[in-house]
């Protein structure tokens, strides 16, 4: 009896009917107004076309979502009609057990899973929500003469709200990254590079793609007699271009910045601003390139000026993990005599992809 029980409470798979009668059965995953996402035994994943579909029958619960719709968290269960699918004759029905209410698939912007739309309207705690990557790689010589070096870098987003169903509210970035090597001989000194570029940056939403924000900087360049540059400010950005292919931001800022080098004596206190643009972009084959350019003028002290670019190709391998091609340039001009302005380095390194949770 037991047996019967639990074989009458297994759902019905999902249906689909294709327009030249043949069906398929599995899982609806979500839609948008274009197309659907189904995963059968048989056919596996697949985006379907609204076009190819005469009928779509689905067990499952869902949230439709509508083009344009104006959603906070506080009144989005609300106004989202929620239940389960189906569709026929250009129209999308959500049926639950208060009620049942059919739109026109022109009107369909999104079905999100029932689960997945109320996740999102749940505030997440500060370790959630980090999303970005890792990378590291070393290089080893021993011979007449001995050399190691090591390069590592991380950056972290956390963009909140996770979904692009409800306004943006705020974004948090953390970037760091760093390159160490020294090379040594018997009987001559041993030549170090030690450079390091830190950023943190805190956005606040105003509008979709306006945003006022808060920085810092630190940079370390001991090839350019920089003991520790660190930077204070606050400014203004703009979102020029956001999709799902590809995003890219614009921000200025006023900052305070101090400049200590190792000659104890050199010390600059500057107000200066920066000027910048971060770049991703998502390519074929799922590879990803990012880029970061970065302009920093001093007020009190034309010639303090400096500038940081830092582009990187990642190459999936396996799951998370994959290589990354990166080329990193900082150049600092006031420099102290002696000491060159401009430091390049071009790495190939190991790559984790962080996923937020």
């Amino acid at each position: 009896m037991s047996l019967l029980n639990a074989q009458a409470a297994r759902p019905q798979p999902d249906l689909v009917v294709f327009v030249n009668g043949e069906q398929l059965t599995g899982m609806l995953e979500k839609a948008d107004g274009k197309s659907v996402t189904f995963k059968s035994a048989m056919a596996g994943e697949i985006t379907i076309p609204w076009t190819n579909i005469k009928e779509l029958h689905s067990s499952q619960t869902f949230a439709l979502l509508k083009p344009k719709q104006q959603l906070t968290r506080k009144q989005a269960l609300a106004a989202v009609p929620q239940g389960t699918i189906s569709a026929e004759n250009k129209e999308v029905t959500v049926k639950s057990p208060a009620a049942s209410t059919s739109v026109p698939l022109a009107q369909v912007d999104q079905l999100v899973p029932t689960a997945l739309f109320t996740k999102a309207l749940k505030p997440l705690s500060f370790s959630q929500g980090w999303a970005g990557t890792a990378t590291a790689g070393v290089s080893l010589v021993r011979a007449t003469q001995d050399s190691t070096t090591f390069n590592g870098a991380i950056a972290l987003t956390r963009a909140l709200p996770q979904v692009d169903w409800l306004p943006a509210s705020s974004r948090t970035s953390i970037n760091f990254t760093q390159s160490y090597g020294n090379t040594s001989q018997s009987g001559t000194p041993t030549v170090e590079t030690n450079i390091f570029h830190a950023y943190a940056e805190q956005d606040i939403y105003f509008s979709p793609r306006l945003f006022v924000l808060a920085n810092t900087t630190f940079d370390h360049n001991f090839s350019s007699n920089l003991d520790l540059q660190q930077a204070y400010g606050g400014g203004i950005g703009l979102n020029l271009i956001k999709n799902a292919r590809q995003q890219l931001d614009a921000r200025g800022d006023l900052h305070y910045e101090k400049q200590a080098f190792f000659d104890p004596t050199t010390i600059n206190n500057i107000v200066g601003s920066t000027f910048a643009e971060t770049y991703l972009r998502n390519l074929p084959k799922k590879l990803v390139f990012t880029e970061f350019g970065s302009y920093t003028p001093a007020w009190n002290d034309l010639s303090a000026y400096s500038a940081h670019v830092n582009g990187a190709l990642g190459f999936p391998v396996f799951k998370g993990l994959g290589f990354s091609v990166s080329a990193v340039d900082d150049y600092l001009n006031d420099a102290p005599i002696g000491s060159k302005r401009n430091s390049a380095q071009y790495t190939t390194n190991l790559t984790y992809t962080i996923k937020p949770k």
